[in-house]
């Protein structure tokens, strides 16, 4: 079981390549890079994502990461 803070904290490091969907809008995308850490230089605070309408940013709380199909 998961608890409330690694849920809170589940988008701040994400790979590259990992699929997403904007919580704002609903558009598809892939994470391309990191645009902004947080003051730990870890996680991030927004990531750059390519979607079909080109190169985006999306803050980390934005975001919803889509399972991997099987």
């Amino acid at each position: 079981m998961t608890t409330i803070d690694e849920t809170r904290h589940a988008n701040r490091r994400l790979k590259r390549g990992t699929t997403v969907v904007s919580t704002e809008d609903g558009v598809h995308g892939r994470i391309a890079r990191v645009c902004t850490f947080r003051r730990n230089g870890v996680d991030a605070w927004s990531y750059v994502v390519e979607t079909q309408y080109g190169r985006e940013i999306w803050d980390a709380g934005e975001l919803c990461v889509l399972a991997p199909q099987n």
